[in-house]
């Protein structure tokens, strides 16, 4: 199995050629991934293979890449960070396909629709395990307990979402604290270690949580536009999930509050189990009141508090490219919602 290249909905290379300051240990996270399913028992390997053989963004490991080098140095220290960080969220998605019911991730099958959701669940349980295995082979405890307790944060945020299924009564701002606790925990940990395994100053290091965290939280709000406004082969996942299972995500959420009370049953309605032609006139409304523009604006808001925390930190190049790589994201939701069209 060879190196594989970075993908964010058909943009690989252009995200590649953004963060060629970090190739090398980025493909060296990629080999170490790699070599992860030998850690597990022979008998389940294909099951290993199957979630560490996709290709994914690893915007995790990128980040615990950039701000190693930002703060000083790219050493073994943050290229096991950067797998770490990318079992957990790959765990992460076993279980979300588990709970969508989806059948495709990165353009291939979920392991839930081949081998069905108890297997997927351990699956997932056991990708976790070998994170906090990994995180725990550092000198100091601190990665391990740091790790934990993103990792905590992030299955926190998973419940609470699943418990506000189909709930009208969202509010944008549940919304965004539970994106901040299932998306941003891990972004803010990755980018925080990423410091902190080279002692950069206490400053500098809550920095980079921030950093990482207002990411993270644009990007989950960018990647919930693509479930609605995307194109299935573009994205390589299972698109319109989070309408099915009664995800309000904030376009939608946009939408609601913008509706008369009158009328909001019948659109959260439509939401969660209309018609195709019901579906058409929700993306007419959602392109003909401001949601779309509201959309961008609040994804543009996290960019630019992620952006303002780079002032603090180093000026040089893997700095410069944690800043090209927030404009990345800024700029594909732009594309997206401006020429967005349903999935």
């Amino acid at each position: 199995m060879g190196v594989r290249t970075l993908n964010l909905n058909g943009t690989g290379s252009e995200l590649a050629q953004l963060v060629t300051v970090v190739a090398e240990p980025l493909s060296q996270v990629e080999m170490a991934l790699i070599e992860q399913v030998r850690e597990f028992d022979p008998a389940v390997h294909q099951f290993v293979k199957q979630v560490f053989g996709t290709t994914g963004k690893r915007l995790r490991p990128m980040l615990a890449l950039l701000a190693g080098g930002a703060t000083g140095r790219i050493t073994e220290d943050q290229i096991r960070l950067g797998v770490i960080v990318e079992l957990i969220h790959l765990g992460t998605l076993v279980h979300d396909d588990v709970l969508d019911d989806a059948d495709m991730r990165h353009g291939q099958p979920t392991p839930n629709s081949l081998w069905g959701n108890k297997t997927s669940v351990l699956l997932g349980d056991g990708i976790f395990a070998q994170a906090l295995h990994l995180a725990a082979t550092y000198p100091t405890p601190t990665v391990c307990r740091k790790i934990g307790l993103a990792t905590r944060t992030v299955c926190t945020g998973e419940i609470l979402q699943t418990q506000r299924r189909y709930d009208q009564q969202l509010s944008i701002p549940n919304y965004l604290e539970m994106i901040g606790m299932k998306t941003g925990a891990l972004f803010a940990v990755s980018a925080e270690l990423g410091a902190e395994l080279n002692a950069a100053p206490a400053h500098v290091v809550k920095t980079l949580n921030e950093v990482g965290s207002n990411f993270g939280i644009a990007y989950q709000i960018y990647d919930d536009c693509v479930d609605i406004f995307g194109h299935e082969r573009q994205a390589g996942k299972s698109l319109g999930t989070d309408m099915q299972t009664g995800k309000l995500t904030l376009p939608w959420l946009l939408l609601l509050e913008h509706t008369g009370v009158d009328r909001r049953a019948a659109i959260a309605e439509m939401i969660f189990h209309g018609s195709a032609a019901e579906r058409a006139q929700l993306f007419a409304l959602a392109a003909g009141n401001g949601v779309l523009s509201e959309s961008l604006a609040t994804v543009e808001e996290y960019v630019t508090r992620a952006g303002n925390c780079l002032a603090d930190l180093p000026d040089n190049a893997h700095t410069k490219t944690l800043a090209a790589l927030l404009g990345f994201i800024a700029g594909k939701t732009r594309c997206l919602l401006n020429g967005g069209v349903p999935a």
